[in-house]
This record gives structure tokens, C-alpha cells and sequence, in this order.
């Protein structure tokens, strides 16, 4: 994981939540966060950052010898996607993949931002003892692979030939295989609607009003709506008759997600059977204010991309989406970080709706305990818990 370096929105702590992940992953693994060196430019000291690390750590109880920290340059905590991705052959040694890296497609692929994030996968695969790292000119995240462990891995079409416009399908599906090692890939159509990319345009509110911004969203990452539970296993997404018919924004999810059903329901696994599909519920929407001094709306607003496709107001809040999902969970030794999105107030469906998820990660994960937590402080950012964290696969 990466230590933040800035807050989503004012008053809603990603450190803090951070620290409260480790709570939860420290009994049964270590985790790893790379904090940044001293930068005069940005204001950042490594001191300071450490003494703000241990602080959280006593509130939280969290043993120290089960965090490691390491002096990494990054810019954002999203590790999943600029990450590397770890690979492990037949003998039990660990690879890494590195692909390039442009921001989900908000940045130019040699900007500062872009260069500072697509150096991390080596540098953190060096730190994890791994030095085979394999190289591509391709750009891709973490975030939008999902791999069943068998050679089987799903992807979302409509990003991936987003941040490779210039190759086609098969291209990208021959390096894929090339430096994954996979020998089969499963295109979705599309992600949600409410991961759509923040520059193509604004989405409706409940009363059809073109006002909603999304946050910095990836433009349709699979790990928001369909995520592998086991080598046969896939759980996705479904949206009801009377949620579409309440919400313009799930309406367009249900087609969406329908189409990726059909797809789903005619695939095979690596040796030709079909999977067993399981449906998870939505998660609500959640809209918040966002203003200037949030760090959502300050790179929104700075944003190229934004200030020539979807400008935000001279200096005006706006009203975001969050990225709700209750697919966006991580699996590590013992225990699946899942969301839960009801708290005092919500109303009493989304409790109901919170339940039912929950019952179903612990029918797919018997042997792990199901923790759940209110993640609004990354959902906010256009991401989730499995967003922001990166799995180390243990050796022989």
C-alpha cells in the first residue's frame, strides 16, 4: 500500500482508514507501505509522515512489527493499478509484470505524474525480492484484470482500448498472454456508468438532470462489478426492474451488466466447463459535495482533459459520485476487506442490501472471516479497498 498524500475530501481520513486495514490484515499478514522521501517541492517529509504513521498505529493497535515501511516516490495510493502484478511459475519463483501507466487515461503517457507512478512496479518488486520484471509498451491497470489462477483471465474491452487506441484486440490480447502468462482472456463489454471516465461528460440524478461528476473514475474497471471468488467461481453485479426503474444511473447499469451476463453465461475456464455465477446486489449511489481544497475536485478542476471536455465552474462545488461497489473487496490470508455502505441515517435498505452482500462473500469465502468497513473516504476518490492495496503471492 501507498501512505496518502492527500484527502479526498476535507474531513473524510484515507490515513486513517489506511491504518484501520492493517488493524485488520496484521494477524495474518505484512503489510507493506512505501512512503515518500523527503520533497521540498511538494512538502513532504519523510519525519513527519513516519510520526503521523505511528500515531495511527497506537489508536488502531497495530503491532509494529507487522508494518513495514519503505521510501518509494509515489504521487497516489492507488496500488492495485500502478503496482506490480506478480506472477509464479510452475517451480515457485515469483515475476513481476510492469505496464505502463498513464493515470486511466487523464494524463499523457510521458507526463511527470504518469513517470513517477509507471516507476513504482519495479521499485516495489525489488523491494519484495523480486527482480524479473516483465516489461510492456502497453498501458493497463490492475485494477481492470481479473485472473482465476488457472489461466483464465477477464478484462473490460471498453478500457483497455481506451488507454491502447492504436491496437487492436487481438494486439492487446497476445500481450497479455505474452506477459501474464495466461492462455485465455474473457472481454466484458463495459463497466459501470458511474466509473465512466470524469471528462466524457456528467451523469443524471435522480430527476434526469445532467449535474453528477464522476471522481476520478477509471472508465469502467472490472474489479467495480465482477470479480473471480475461485478458479470456477465468478460473482457479478445485478440490477432489479425496480432499481432501474428508480434511478437513471442504474438503469444504464443494468444494461450494461445484463450485456456482461450473456457473455459470462456462455464462457468456459481454461479446460472448456462453465463457471458458477453467482449474483452479488448493487450498491447504492451515494452523492456527495466536493469544493476546492478537496483533492478530488483540485485535480478534476486542473485537469486537461476536464477543462477541455467536462470543465468544472470557476472555483464552484460540485455534486460526486462516489465509486460504490460491493465487488471492490480484497482476499488475503484469512480475511476478505470488504464495504459496507449503510451508517446513521442511510436509509434502512441499504442495511438490508449491506447483509445480503456480506452473506454472500461468506458463502464463496468459507474459510476467511468477512470484515466489512465503511470505505467512503476512498470511494470517494473513484476507487475502493481492493484499489488501493496489492497482494504479495507467498512462495514455496
Amino acid at each position: 500500500m501507498g501512505w496518502p498524500t492527500y484527502e479526498n475530501k476535507s474531513g473524510w481520513s484515507v490515513k486513517d482508514l489506511h491504518v484501520q486495514l492493517w488493524a485488520a490484515m496484521a494477524p495474518h499478514v505484512d503489510v507493506r507501505v512505501a512512503v515518500n522521501p523527503d520533497n521540498a517541492e511538494k512538502g513532504w517529509s519523510y519525519d513527519t509522515q513516519i510520526a503521523e504513521i505511528k500515531a495511527l498505529m497506537k489508536k488502531y493497535a497495530v503491532p509494529e512489527n507487522k508494518i513495514r515501511l519503505h521510501k518509494i516516490p509515489h504521487a497516489d495510493v492507488w496500488w492495485r493499478d500502478m503496482g506490480p502484478i506478480y506472477l509464479v511459475d510452475g517451480k515457485g519463483r515469483r515475476a513481476a509484470a510492469n505496464f505502463r501507466f498513464n493515470g486511466w487515461g487523464y494524463e499523457a503517457n510521458d507526463s511527470r505524474y504518469a513517470e513517477t507512478e509507471g516507476a513504482i512496479a519495479a521499485q516495489a518488486a525489488r523491494i519484495d525480492g523480486v527482480n524479473t520484471i516483465f516489461k510492456t509498451a502497453m498501458v493497463s491497470e490492475g485494477g481492470d484484470r481479473e485472473f482465476n489462477g488457472k489461466g483464465v483471465m477477464m478484462a473490460v474491452e471498453a478500457v483497455e482500448r481506451q488507454r491502447n487506441p492504436t491496437l487492436t484486440k487481438e494486439q492487446m490480447e497476445s500481450e497479455f498472454k505474452r506477459v501474464l502468462g495466461v492462455k485465455k482472456i474473457i472481454w466484458l463489454k463495459r463497466g459501470r456508468y458511474d466509473d465512466d471516465l470524469s471528462f466524457a461528460g456528467r451523469l443524471p440524478d435522480k430527476d434526469g438532470k445532467l449535474e453528477l461528476y464522476t471522481a476520478i473514475t477509471t472508465g469502467g474497471h472490472i474489479d467495480e462489478h465482477v470479480r473471480f471468488a475461485g478458479p470456477n467461481t465468478i460473482l457479478y453485479t445485478t440490477v432489479s426492474d425496480a432499481e432501474a426503474k428508480a434511478d437513471p444511473i442504474a438503469a444504464e447499469n443494468k444494461k450494461r451488466f445484463d450485456e456482461n451476463l450473456e457473455i459470462l453465461e456462455s464462457a468456459t475456464d481454461q479446460d472448456g466447463k462453465p463457471f458458477t455465477l453467482i449474483a452479488m446486489p448493487d450498491a447504492p449511489t451515494i452523492v456527495t459535495t466536493v469544493k476546492p481544497g478537496d483533492g478530488v475536485y483540485d485535480y478534476l478542476a486542473g485537469n486537461d482533459y476536464m477543462k477541455k471536455l467536462n470543465r468544472i465552474p470557476d472555483g464552484q462545488p460540485i455534486r460526486i459520485l462516489l465509486a460504490t461497489s460491493y465487488l471492490n473487496f480484497l482476499v488475503t490470508n484469512r480475511v476478505v476487506l470488504a464495504q459496507k455502505f449503510w451508517r446513521e441515517g442511510s436509509p434502512d435498505e441499504w442495511k438490508q442490501t449491506d447483509a445480503r452482500a456480506l452473506r454472500t462473500l461468506e458463502s464463496v469465502f468459507p474459510d476467511r472471516k468477512i470484515i466489512a468497513f465503511d470505505a467512503r473516504a476512498i470511494n470517494v476518490g473513484g476507487g475502493g479497498i481492493h484499489c488501493n492495496t496489492q497482494q504479495v503471492p507467498k512462495t514455496r
